[in-house]
């Protein structure tokens, strides 16, 4: 299933180059006047971007992964590292993809409840830089940059002991 998915999206991508290409060479009128798409008028995603249903059956499995790393310790994880607890069933994502699992994997935390997706390390070790979008994503209050490694160090902490005796 994993690789009919990725087919598909290179299929698109593949499409969307070869079509484009002719385009770029030549030269470029003035853009008419576009309409602004109604309220119930919906863009579609770009070619490389997953759909929201796989970003939601990806984040269930995400958030089972990262549930087990939280009760056995909280360690902390990076795209690799989950991608190989989730048995290859997490492909490359692109980066506003990573960002739609993390708030998907987050969306039924509890708001005064460290996020899961706080687990989630840069190969360093250290803050993911989608750590703020995903708290801006789900309404959480904004850390000042001075003062976000140190309150994300704190939360995964806190997400360590909340999880401890789950």
């Amino acid at each position: 299933m994993l690789e009919e998915v990725q087919v598909k999206r290179w299929k698109r991508q593949l499409k969307a180059r070869t079509s484009s290409a002719p385009r770029r060479a030549a030269p470029r009128a003035a853009d008419p006047v576009k309409a602004v798409p109604g309220p119930k008028a919906t863009a579609p995603s770009p070619p490389d971007r997953l759909p929201i249903e796989t970003i939601d059956k990806l984040a269930a499995i995400a958030r089972d992964v990262l549930k087990d790393a939280a009760r056995s310790g909280g360690s902390l994880l990076t795209w690799g590292d989950l991608r190989l607890r989730m048995a290859g069933g997490l492909p490359h994502l692109h980066p506003d993809d990573q960002g739609e699992l993390l708030v998907a994997v987050d969306r039924e935390t509890p708001v005064g409840e460290p996020l899961l997706s706080t687990l989630v390390a840069s190969s360093d070790a250290s803050l993911h830089w989608l750590y703020r979008h995903v708290r801006f994503s789900l309404g959480r209050e904004r850390i000042p940059e001075p003062d976000l490694p140190a309150h994300w160090a704190t939360e995964v902490l806190r997400l360590r002991q909340n999880w401890r005796h789950r």
